[in-house]
Parts: structure tokens; C-alpha cells; sequence
């Protein structure tokens, strides 16, 4: 993959996972049933986690191109 993919999938992941998080607390998708507001953290959290880690990824790298 090149360093402006990592860096723009990267940047879509990061803000689909911090949307995801704001809007759970925002509509209180934490007071789902049991399983699913587990599985919603869950792939909002590695969504934003995958997403800041392949942004920095692309960083680094296109810093290294130059």
C-alpha cells in the first residue's frame, strides 16, 4: 500500500470510529442489550484505533519518501 492510501484509509477509519463513539454517548447506544453495545464499542474502538494507527503509518512514511 503507499503512504497517501495508509494515510487517507487511515483518516476515514479514525473518523468513522470517533463519530461512532461521540454518537453512542450523544444517543445512548451504551444502554443497548448486553451484546451489542459490547460490539459496538468494540468496532468503533478498533475502527478509531486501526484507523490513528495507519495515519501515522502513512506519515512516517511519506516523510521518509521526501
Amino acid at each position: 500500500m503507499s503512504s497517501e492510501f495508509k494515510l487517507g484509509m487511515g483518516s476515514l477509519l479514525s473518523t468513522f470510529g470517533a463519530l461512532g463513539i461521540v454518537l453512542s454517548m450523544i444517543l445512548e447506544w451504551t444502554a443497548a442489550p448486553r451484546p451489542w453495545g459490547f460490539l459496538l464499542g468494540f468496532i468503533f474502538g478498533v475502527a478509531a484505533g486501526v484507523g490513528v494507527l495507519l495515519s501515522i503509518t502513512g506519515l512516517v512514511e511519506f516523510r521518509n519518501r521526501i
